[in-house]
């Protein structure tokens, strides 16, 4: 059946579709915690029936009537990516959910054990229609702020339509059935996988206001417009998740375009976007929807405007609760209450989110590097004003040894600056920062493959240390 023709699932949606875009702007501080308190009430007693909450919280001694807001969070015990990976598939639903009409949704995996908690298996979680659309809305709020009409406004998504991936899902069991009502001739999605000219190719005949993908995605069709191909794609605005944003691929890519390029920040578990950059750079938290901590290497709540561990909780939606949740492992600095002069009024972060943990950097000093701040080579490339670079990636493949991999354009191979130019400021820039503890090696290679476990496109940053010696933060 479908799910449209359901008087349960479409007045509700009909009723958030009015509701929620501007719930931000509408209510005072007092009333949006007073909403928040309620929807995290609401969530907390859906979680206490689900096995993998319900063991939790009786070993915590937490009972149904001990979390009334937002402020009793804190008396909560931490989710991680083993908790619900262990207890997949009937721990992590409450008894009542009917998982044949559940959908799956599954992150990726990688194949390095950093930290004793720190699983590689991938995260499977339950989601159902409602919830898909009410997450959804979240990005009808962000194309208001972006001024961009959904019926005339062309967008072209290319992400990742595999098998229980959040793409596919969303396009199987909602985008499928809507088509039925609504057109979606002004929405074209195309998988991230396909061959870079074949992506263009697409978008030559479709001709998007906006495109939606990853960075690694714009950086290389960025590379064919600089070539001549994709002449008649012309943008208004690029969305970029899913990875790193570094300020050369941002640079690379804006200019190849002419126009501008914002973040967006989600990830399978959230199923939705959690935060957006606005047009002044600062990433924007839909508070409405989620509460966000950040957490030390103790796992102890550190102050707004110090750097910490995610830790996610969702405040809406049905199927595999997430609250309190470290799995993302993202660096994250909460703001202190700043506001922005964008007008929106949603709480920012105090700085952009610095990447994964479990890409950190571990130098023989002692220090743990965000690959965020480990990025000194966009330094050296923008300060040289070329776009010879291709792209890059960084390896640490030993406590003292890190690689530099990097695609040259062959048609600016004999322009200035010249590879050793560029490779000795490399070098330079790292040995001020990093010290002459660790061999840096610069390395021309031919291609920087993708990351086929994932299948994301390849990181900018790769630790395949084993962080377990080195890794101080106690997991729980």
């Amino acid at each position: 059946m479908n799910p449209f023709l359901n008087p349960r699932i479409i007045i509700p949606f009909i009723n958030n579709y009015i509701q929620d875009p501007k719930r931000l702007e509408r209510l005072n501080p007092k009333e949006l915690e007073k909403y928040r308190d309620k929807a995290l009430k609401k969530i907390f007693s859906k979680a206490y029936k689900v096995p993998v909450y319900k063991n939790k919280y009786k070993k915590s001694g937490i009972n149904p009537n001990d979390i009334q807001g937002i402020k009793d969070i804190i008396k909560l015990p931490f989710i991680s990516r083993q908790d619900l990976s262990e207890n997949y598939p009937d721990g992590v639903v409450s008894p009542d959910f009917d998982l044949d009409k559940g959908h799956i949704i599954c992150t990726g995996g990688t194949t390095t054990k950093y930290c004793c908690n720190s699983g590689s298996d991938p995260v499977c979680t339950y989601t159902d229609t409602p919830s898909l659309l009410r997450g959804s809305i979240i990005t009808t709020r962000e194309n208001r702020f972006h001024n961009l009409n959904m019926r005339n406004t062309r967008f072209a998504h290319i992400g990742n339509f595999n098998p229980y991936k959040f793409d596919e899902v969303f396009e199987k069991n909602v985008i499928k059935y809507a088509k039925t009502f609504v057109s979606f001739d002004n929405y074209y999605n195309i998988q991230a996988s396909n061959k870079t000219h074949e992506i263009i190719e697409k978008l030559e005949t479709f001709k998007p206001d906006v495109i939606i993908s990853y960075p690694a995605i714009f950086q290389d069709m960025a590379y064919l417009k600089r070539k001549g191909f994709g002449n008649n794609v012309k943008p208004k605005l690029l969305f970029v998740g899913g990875a790193m944003l570094d300020n050369y691929t941002r640079n690379y890519v804006e200019t190849a375009f002419n126009c501008r390029m914002f973040n967006t920040y989600s990830s399978c578990e959230s199923g939705a976007e959690i935060a957006f950059e606005c047009t002044e750079g600062n990433w924007h938290i839909h508070s409405d929807f989620f509460h966000l901590e950040a957490v030390d290497e103790n796992m102890e709540l550190v102050n707004p405007g110090e750097r910490g561990r995610l830790v996610i909780t969702k405040l809406w939606g049905t199927g595999t609760p997430i609250i309190r949740y470290t799995g993302m492992e993202d660096w994250i600095t909460l703001g202190n209450g700043e506001k922005c002069s964008c007008g929106l009024k949603s709480p920012i972060f105090g700085r952009p989110v610095e990447g994964r943990i479990l890409s950190n950097i571990h130098l023989p000093d002692g220090r743990s590097i965000p690959p965020s701040q480990f990025l000194y080579i966009t330094d050296v490339l923008n300060k040289l004003k070329t776009f010879k670079v291709k792209k890059y990636q960084i390896i640490q493949n030993t406590i003292d040894e890190i690689d530099i991999l990097i695609e040259i354009d062959e048609d600016q191979r004999n322009k200035e600056p010249s590879f050793n130019e560029i490779s000795e400021k490399i070098k330079k820039i790292y040995k001020e920062n990093i010290g002459t503890n660790v061999k840096l090696n610069i390395k021309e290679v031919n291609k920087i493959e993708d990351d086929t476990e994932t299948g994301k496109p390849a990181p900018l940053v790769v630790s395949n240390i084993n962080t377990i010696e080195s890794c101080k933060r106690k997991c729980k």
